[in-house]
């Protein structure tokens, strides 16, 4: 359920986004600078048009995350979220540990799949050298409460109101309450170390793909500059990609080792996944917002999405011309690239438990979130390589190209591309619900679509040349 500080969150990130993205475009049109001309073999706008869209929805976030900091409960707050994580996350069968550092106490937190039911249950074990380990365990009920059991198999009862846990009789001096105050309400307003560590990678995208904007980069810096940003996120965020899933039918797949550098891959991947679905007025920014919609309605609040949601609806009133179609913008590189990045963070922060009592996915069902920028990616890169010609080139061979060339219009194309991205992230979550500890039924389905996407849209474009 929303709460009023949700609405907040949401409302402040539109209005800066509206505000930012006038006055930016507003400077660009001044200076003539960051202005994409009309070009007839791959763009359809027929005007020169600001590329000031990625800047405007980044400022409208930090803006907002700064503003909302000081006039509601948010708090800039690391002590009690994700402090000390780096690179101590394991995943043992379904539970996975991460290990929290607070002052001199180390906390153990482990989140265990209930395979039938999809809940999460939490465990919170604290270690310390004078103390005897204690164990609390926290259990979502279905009306929305919290059942709690202690070390001495003593339950209780607890419920949570925008982030305040009521009808707790332990000591108020114990560690614990605060720790579960803080890990356990998915409504409690923290701006942690994961968003303050997307913020600072968010600020470093702006600053590549804005000379990548205004002078051009070559495919190889930008794949390189988009790696660091990536390793910069895993290292800080203490977030990665730890497990796959039972994707094949043998058990969860562990990455292990091979963490860090697989979970650099697919943002990376992800990045330019989106960057290349840009080719028409709002396409790139709704495939990011459907995914976000469906985080929202499955009851995922998290100030990050908030903002960033927020922040793309007002990009999208100027981008698709409905506060004037002469003040329209576009996302540029550095919007494409940064919704991609906020996407691939999303996907792994549902996916792999890092959300605390809150929306859990599979990692094969965020794959379906992301599937169409993901498959044109696959099959246009894989096409180009194929025919001997450089990956990362423009070219007239996507699938929005296709439905233009049979007659559709850009409106109807995007249309078409809403549905399609809705269906398959609502199939996706059939297969969750319905599958659930078969994961690898919703990966095989999701490779013999992948195929078959490829050899439809690659014969396709073959009868359109």
């Amino acid at each position: 359920m929303l709460t009023s500080a949700n609405l907040s969150i949401l409302f402040f990130s539109i209005f800066a986004s509206i505000t930012f993205n006038g006055f930016f475009r507003n400077i660009a049109k001044t200076n003539n600078i960051l202005i994409d001309i009309p070009e007839k073999s791959r763009k359809f706008h027929d005007r020169a048009t600001p590329l000031t869209g990625g800047i405007s929805i980044y400022v409208g976030v930090l803006v907002s995350a700064l503003l909302l900091s000081g006039l509601t409960n948010i708090n800039i707050d690391t002590q009690y979220s994700n402090k000390g994580l780096f690179k101590n996350s394991e995943i043992l069968g379904e539970t996975l540990t991460r290990k929290y550092q607070v002052d001199d106490i180390e906390y153990d937190l482990s989140i265990e799949k209930d395979t039938q039911s999809q809940s999460q249950s939490v465990s919170i074990v604290i270690e310390t050298d004078n103390q005897v380990p204690t164990q609390i365990k926290v259990e979502p009920t279905s009306d929305g409460n919290f059942l709690v059991t202690l070390a001495s198999g003593e339950t209780q009862i607890y419920n949570y109101d925008n982030g305040v846990v009521s009808k707790i009789e332990l000591d108020e001096s114990n560690v614990e309450e605060v720790l579960l105050t803080s890990l356990v309400s998915s409504n409690n307003i923290i701006i942690d170390t994961v968003t303050l560590s997307a913020l600072i990678c968010g600020a470093l995208i702006i600053a590549i793909m804005l000379f990548d904007d205004l002078f051009g980069l070559r495919a190889s810096y930008r794949l390189a500059f988009q790696a660091v940003i990536a390793y910069i996120f895993v290292v800080f965020s203490g977030e990665s990609l730890l497990s796959l899933g039972n994707l094949l039918g043998d058990g969860s797949i562990l990455l292990g080792s091979a963490s860090t550098i697989f979970t650099v891959f697919c943002i990376v991947g992800l990045m330019n996944a989106f960057n290349m679905s840009d080719g028409l007025n709002g396409m790139c920014a709704m495939l990011g917002l459907v995914p976000l919609s469906f985080l929202l309605l499955l009851g995922s609040y998290h100030p990050g999405s908030l903002l960033l949601i927020g922040s793309i609806i007002g990009f999208l009133l100027y981008n698709l011309g409905y506060l004037g179609k002469k003040r329209r913008v576009f996302l540029g590189d550095t919007g494409s690239n940064l919704i991609g990045f906020c996407i691939a963070v999303a996907c792994i922060f549902y996916s792999q438990g890092y959300a605390p009592a809150g929306v859990v996915i599979n990692p094969v069902t965020a794959l379906w979130f992301v599937a169409i920028p993901v498959l044109d990616c696959i099959s246009v890169m894989t096409s180009r390589i194929i025919k001997g010609v450089m990956p990362f080139r423009p070219g007239r061979d996507h699938l929005h190209h296709m439905l233009l060339d049979k007659g559709l219009s850009s409106s109807q194309t995007l249309v078409c591309y809403i549905f399609a991205s809705t269906l398959l992230c609502l199939f996706g979550l059939f297969l969750q619900k319905y599958f659930i500890t078969q994961e690898y039924i919703s990966f095989l389905i999701f490779v013999i679509f992948s195929l078959c996407y490829y050899v439809i849209t690659r014969t396709q474009l073959n009868k359109n040349a």
